[in-house]
């Protein structure tokens, strides 16, 4: 009796402490009824109808001259939901004719700057591209889980094996770098005068251009389609410069060339006179001699 008395007394002091404390006693099971603990167990090929991640690059632009070596990367990445599964953009890069390795893209301060979410549209500085025919190639990875493989429960630790698939794609472009202005050279004018007021204008230059043009005495530049005449040239000095725009917008320059129009001199009153005075002598000779003959 003692001893149950002391029991009872023990519980009650227990059931006392406790609503005072306001703590409620109740079976740990229920209390968490398990710990769960996701663990990859491998990775399958995606499931059929799997859309893959849309790549579209807006800068550089396809088959575009550019006049710079630095360029900004601007592209972006669209993930359709696929299968009723949502899919996460796990990686992002790029390859570069001009670059040995791959170039990571760094999701994780994309996702910081646009507040903890990931853009649709991202835009990379991309410095000291070298000069002439270039290609970039960009690549998304999207990453999807499949189904629940198998559960594993341990005392009241609960684990679930799952397995996971990729699927990626990529968009490419060509452009050129093109930062050297075109050569020009003059080749039927030269520094010297002419006797007419019409001079042919014939030019070369060392790569396609998009647009030619002169300057005549430092007047405003009037656009030609290729060689051409300048006419009603004026008596006196002249310089012209030729110019040529190429592709990526370089202007080109011509060396100044200067010429001078003057006009010819009239020949010599004598030299034309005299033929005529020995032609009309010549011809009253012979009418003397046929009358003369004819009388008798």
């Amino acid at each position: 009796m003692e001893k149950k008395a002391l029991l009872t007394a023990a519980f009650v002091s227990v059931l006392l402490l406790s609503t005072v404390a306001a703590t409620q006693f109740v079976n740990l099971g229920q209390a968490n009824p398990y710990i769960r603990d996701w663990k990859k167990e491998g990775e399958v090929p995606p499931p059929d109808g799997t859309n893959p991640p849309v790549v579209s690059i807006f800068s550089p632009a396809n088959h575009t001259f550019y006049p710079s070596n630095d360029l900004i990367l601007n592209f972006s990445v669209t993930i359709e939901r696929s299968n009723n599964i949502s899919l996460g953009l796990s990686e992002l890069y790029y390859t570069a004719s001009w670059q040995k390795d791959r170039t990571n893209v760094d999701l994780r301060s994309f996702w910081v700057k646009n507040n903890y979410t990931y853009p649709s549209t991202f835009s990379i500085n991309m410095t000291a591209v070298p000069e002439g025919p270039r290609w970039l190639e960009v690549y998304a990875v999207a990453t999807g889980f499949a189904y629940e493989t198998r559960h594993e429960l341990k005392g009241i630790s609960y684990t679930t094996y799952y397995v996971g698939y990729k699927i990626s794609s990529s968009s490419v472009v060509n452009f050129t770098i093109d930062t050297t202005p075109p050569s020009i050279s003059v080749l039927a004018m030269e520094n010297k005068t002419y006797d007419t007021s019409d001079v042919s204008l014939s030019f070369t230059a060392n790569e396609p251009v998009s647009q030619t043009s002169y300057s005549l005495d430092g007047q405003d530049n009037v656009t030609i389609a290729g060689d051409t005449i300048l006419t009603g040239l004026s008596e006196g000095a002249h310089n012209i410069t030729v110019y040529a725009t190429d592709n990526a917008g370089n202007i080109g320059a011509s060396e100044i060339i200067t010429f001078t129009i003057a006009k010819p001199e009239p020949l010599p009153t004598t030299m034309i006179i005299a033929p005529i005075v020995s032609v009309v002598v010549i011809g009253v000779g012979l009418l003397v001699y046929f009358k003369k003959r004819g009388h008798n």
